[in-house]
């Protein structure tokens, strides 16, 4: 099947218009061959009829039934007028007939295949039978020939458009099972997660009312917690209606102009927490395109976590986003905790490989490791060509 479907493509790309003057050139040198060592002394009207034959089977590339009929109409020149056999003719009109059968074939071949053996019959050569001999077999055989080929040409692109479909259904398949995949997930985030964080917030509000009198430092815990778990469940909402659409994307989550308030609250939060947080902003962060926008939020709110996680309560951290003169954001988070063994902050999570993922699926370089006496992440997200602001 493999070896059949390459010798069909060959004969497509060697009867197709882009091969027609390396057809040509090898039909002329291959005439001129034999004019020179099987012609009898060939005189200038079996030259000049030789390639008029070669070019008139060059024809047959748009106008395969007149190029039939031509070259038939040089072999009868040729049989009565030449000075040697006419065997560039006989090659053209065997050509000619058989490219005509394998583009068009039906009534057409079979009346150039008649010309054809007509103008062997209008040559006599020994007997009858000898005539009708030569005429059949010389209009048959190209017949044959275009008609193998039609064929062949024919179960290619059958075989091409069973594959198209194919693959088509395949894409179908693979598409409605990720959707289902994507729902699936979307009623688990519900149904799970966002009901145990809405009971969560719901407790906290509760308590918050109930211990009016509790100290100022616990009631500024309660009520972060309550607006954080406010602020997961609006998140969770986008994120189900994103998994349950498989045409939406990230972008929803945030809007770029809502980076440099999305990246204070970040860093605010943290300091609630009792992290110290130096924080150096680009003024023109809100120029980055939306992924690129989410990205940089997600890096930052990670990279305090991680901060806050590892490094103590009473860790500092420093912040600095830039954009460069070509639109590149550089991202950097330092601070000052014990950094430890170089597992340390990977040990028991994929926050870290999240973020490069995050960072690597928008062609940027992402790298994290000791610095000084604590830890540093550090990514570069390069413009995005063609991506709105």
């Amino acid at each position: 099947m493999v070896g059949s479907s390459g010798v069909t493509r060959s004969a497509e790309s060697l009867l197709g218009e882009r091969m027609l003057p390396v057809r040509l050139a090898v039909l002329a040198a291959m005439a001129a061959g034999c004019l020179l060592l099987l012609g009898h002394e060939p005189t200038v009207f079996d030259w000049v009829l030789g390639m008029l034959a070669v070019a008139a089977s060059g024809l047959g590339v748009r106008w395969p039934m007149s190029a039939a009929l031509l070259t038939s109409g040089l072999l009868i020149l040729g049989f009565e007028f030449g000075h040697t056999g006419p065997i560039v003719a006989k090659v053209a009109a065997g050509i000619a007939l058989a490219e005509l059968t394998a583009r068009r074939g039906g009534w057409r071949s079979l009346l150039a295949a008649g010309v054809l053996g007509a103008a062997y019959l209008l040559h006599p050569v020994g007997g009858s039978a000898v005539m009708l001999y030569r005429a059949v077999v010389m209009a048959l055989v190209p017949l044959l020939i275009g008609g193998l080929l039609r064929a062949a040409w024919a179960r290619a692109e059958q075989s091409a458009r069973e594959a198209a479909a194919l693959e088509q259904r395949r894409d179908r398949e693979i598409a409605a099972a990720r959707e289902a995949e994507r729902t699936a997930i979307a009623r688990e985030l519900h149904d799970l997660i966002a009901h145990h964080v809405s009971s969560t917030v719901l407790r906290v509000g509760v308590a918050r009312h109930a211990v009016p009198d509790a100290p100022p430092a616990l009631l500024e815990v309660l009520d972060d917690i309550h607006a954080t778990g406010k602020q997961t469940l609006t998140d969770l909402r986008k994120l189900v209606a994103i998994l349950r659409d498989p045409a939406s994307n990230g972008e929803s989550f945030l809007s770029p102009a809502d980076l440099p308030e999305a990246l204070a609250e970040a860093v605010e939060r943290a300091r609630r927490g009792g992290m110290s947080v130096t924080a150096d902003l680009a003024v023109d962060v809100a120029t980055a395109d939306a992924l690129r926008a989410l990205t940089v939020l997600r890096l930052t709110q990670e990279g305090l976590a991680n901060v806050a996680k590892h490094a103590g309560p009473d860790a500092s951290a420093w912040l600095t986003i830039t954009v460069g003169a070509a639109g590149d954001l550089d991202f950097t988070l330092r601070d000052n905790g014990s950094p430890g063994p170089a597992a340390t902050r990977r040990a028991g999570g994929v926050g870290l490989v999240g973020l490069r993922e995050r960072v690597e699926l928008l062609d940027g370089v992402f790298s994290s490791g000791p610095c000084g006496s604590g830890w540093q992440i550090h990514a570069r997200l390069p413009q995005r060509i063609g991506a709105p602001a």
